[in-house]
């Protein structure tokens, strides 16, 4: 079974769907692909077509194959919302945080995230970072460049960090972050987007996710950042890799129910 750990319930190419009916065409894919459970982010951003916090949670409330991560908007943060995610963490209902870096204009290592960082420590829940492309304006990716996500895993040494998308195009950082802090994952939604392959170059793209796969595949989770990119297309990607079987099931699920703390069926 596979652990789907970055998806959207998006409106894109669900644009006459209501947040709510955009999961019911969930099911069959995930049988057909063997997908057990897929995390779903919410989003930070007023009137997106993504759902915010509490409106993923409405959706996801009954649906056991869905689970979801927190957020919350950093330059604004306020302690109503540090404690709304206290009280959906204590309560098992998010699986982590997730921050966006780059679409905000914060660090993830900045004093203002701190209450983040401890509440995920206090319940021992991963904190995901949006790493690389921002919006298609590089100026936006200082803010979450893999150095600086790893300054927030040399502060909190028993936090699990991950870093989103490979920080994509920073391959060659990601891999050396990952790599040398214990505490630091990536994740692989969108590397094999036509436009991402475009941008870094295939072969980058398969050097830099093998160098990691080969040596500590303990460290990467699968996620696709469906709607936008094909499931399918990183299902092979993670295929295509000259590791073992056992190394690949790290990646499709077993590394996902460790860092997330998921409970699975099988």
């Amino acid at each position: 079974m596979i652990i789907e750990c970055h998806t959207h319930l998006s409106q894109f190419r669900h644009e006459r769907h209501t947040f709510s009916q955009i999961p019911d065409s969930v099911p069959a894919d995930m049988k057909r692909l063997a997908i057990g459970m897929v995390l779903v982010y919410p989003d930070t951003e007023p009137a997106s077509k993504l759902p915010d916090l509490e409106s993923t949670r409405e959706v996801v409330s009954g649906r056991p194959q869905l689970g979801m991560l927190g957020t919350a908007r950093i330059p604004t943060l306020q302690a109503a919302c540090v404690h709304r995610l206290e009280v959906l963490a204590g309560e098992g209902n998010i699986v982590g945080v997730r921050l966006y870096p780059g679409f905000e204009t914060f660090y993830p290592n900045d004093e203002q995230c701190q209450p983040i960082s401890e509440l995920c420590l206090r319940h021992n829940l991963p904190v995901v970072c949006h790493s690389g492309e921002s919006m298609n304006e590089s100026w936006r990716e200082k803010y979450n460049h893999p150095d600086e996500i790893a300054k927030v895993a040399e502060r909190f040494p028993a936090l699990k960090v991950i870093i989103a998308h490979f920080s994509q195009p920073n391959l060659a950082a990601c891999r050396g972050a990952v790599l040398a802090c214990p505490n630091v994952h990536a994740d692989i939604p969108g590397l094999i987007h036509p436009e991402v392959v475009q941008r870094c170059g295939q072969e980058a793209i398969l050097q830099n996710l093998e160098c990691v796969a080969t040596r500590q595949a303990e460290k990467i989770l699968f996620g696709s950042d469906w709607p936008i990119c094909d499931v399918e297309a990183h299902l092979r990607l993670v295929a295509g890799l000259p590791i073992p079987d056992k190394a690949k099931d790290l990646i499709l699920f077993q590394n996902a129910e460790r860092v997330f703390g998921l409970r699975t069926a099988w």
